[in-house]
């Protein structure tokens, strides 16, 4: 009876590494298909918005664009693009703001009624060594 159980326990965990390295593989599967389409989107990003990068000190800058739609979120592919170009090590946000001589439009509707909805999309960037987030399909882990 014991050899019986000794066996099953030695069967169980073969499969259980078994299993570990597949979810690996596809693991590692996902992260690589995610780059992938993080690389287009960026190649994308960079030609269709033009960023503009001051240099402040060594490792200070600032980065700015302009959009034409109501303020929806403070990020920003081609930013994030910028960035990491002049903080190859990586970068932390001192501020990110959206700047308009007016009232921020809140809807396409308002943009598409004649309201101005141009804004200055403004960050402010130090250069410090972070690591990459790894890629998920199921957003922030």
């Amino acid at each position: 009876m014991f050899q019986f159980s000794k066996q099953a326990g030695l069967v169980a965990l073969g499969f259980s590494l078994l299993a570990l390295s597949g979810c690996s593989t596809l693991s590692n599967g996902v992260d690589s298909v995610g780059k992938g389409v993080v690389y287009a989107g960026e190649g994308l990003e960079k030609v269709t918005h033009d960023v503009s990068v001051e240099k402040v000190d060594d490792e200070r800058f600032n980065l700015s664009t302009e959009y034409n739609e109501p303020v929806r979120k403070l990020d920003s592919w081609a930013m994030r693009i910028e960035a990491r170009e002049v903080c190859p090590k990586g970068y932390v946000y001192l501020s990110r703001n959206a700047r308009k001589t007016g009232g921020f439009a809140y809807s396409d509707t308002q943009c598409q009624g004649g309201m101005s909805c141009s804004y200055q999309l403004e960050w402010r960037i130090k250069c410090q060594d972070v690591p990459d987030e790894p890629f998920s399909l199921f957003g922030k882990i």
